[in-house]
């Protein structure tokens, strides 16, 4: 008899375990669905819209807006191979890093007509870099490695050394987010992202349940975004609230 309820209660025990196992994996509390043409690169807002952009072939590059519950709207082209679009609230305009290690100021979005701003600020081809949203200072990551710059003279601020985050460009090395609040890295091959302050300091990690595309690791209205990229084809991002209980 003994025997039987030590069983049962293992049984029990594991079930309960693997039920908190799961409960642990974070859920998007929003989504939708994106056509590229490219790649699902990155998402912004401008506290109406959400605005994502795409990257891989210049000659294909735009940028799409959708409603906040993800109504397409309106595409607009933008002929540069990009890697993060990010918004400025301070001067009301998006900027654009790309890889030939450009960040260039969105002048007219309708036409796509830009203004290179700086050349060569940070070292990766691939990196998909972070504005503050008052937009004094500028974020990026190499390998765990995160530089802090002032925007717009670019002067060197501080570096964070070894945050955590993938292992390669395709697991999200080079890509770091803020919402001005926090620093936000990731590895796309476990799914986790990992939350600091703006100090360099870790706050927590948090394992998601959807997005896998290392580059797309975005902050926009509240949420921190990531995408599984379309790859040419549709794809989808996913929004979340790392805060929630």
């Amino acid at each position: 008899m003994k025997k039987c309820i030590s069983n049962t209660l293992f049984v029990i025990a594991f079930v309960v375990l693997s039920f908190a196992a799961q409960a642990q994996v974070l859920k998007p509390v929003f989504s939708f669905h994106d056509l590229p043409k490219t790649h699902n690169m990155h998402i912004t807002s401008d506290g109406s819209y959400y605005y994502c952009i795409n990257g891989g072939i210049a000659d294909s590059g735009s940028i799409h807006k959708y409603s906040f519950r993800g109504k397409f709207i309106e595409s607009y082209p933008l002929i540069l191979d990009s890697r993060s679009l990010m918004y400025n609230e301070t001067d009301k305009n998006f900027y654009v890093n790309t890889y030939d290690r450009n960040i260039y100021k969105i002048k007219d979005l309708k036409t796509g007509t830009v203004e290179l701003i700086y050349a060569e600020l940070y070292e990766g081809e691939q990196a998909c870099i972070a504005m503050s949203p008052d937009g004094t200072l500028v974020y990026d990551n190499m390998y765990g490695d995160v530089n802090v710059s002032s925007w717009p003279d670019g002067t060197p601020v501080d570096v964070f050394y070894e945050l955590e985050c993938g292992t390669d460009v395709l697991t999200g090395s080079d890509c770091v987010a803020t919402d001005g609040k926090y620093l936000y890295t990731w590895d796309s091959a476990i799914k986790t992202i990992y939350v600091y302050d703006l100090e360099g300091k870790k706050v927590k990690s948090v394992e998601i349940s959807d997005g896998s595309y290392g580059f797309s690791l975005s902050c926009a209205h509240g949420l921190v975004f990531v995408s599984d990229d379309g790859n040419y084809g549709e794809g989808t991002w996913y929004g979340y609230d790392l805060w929630a209980k």
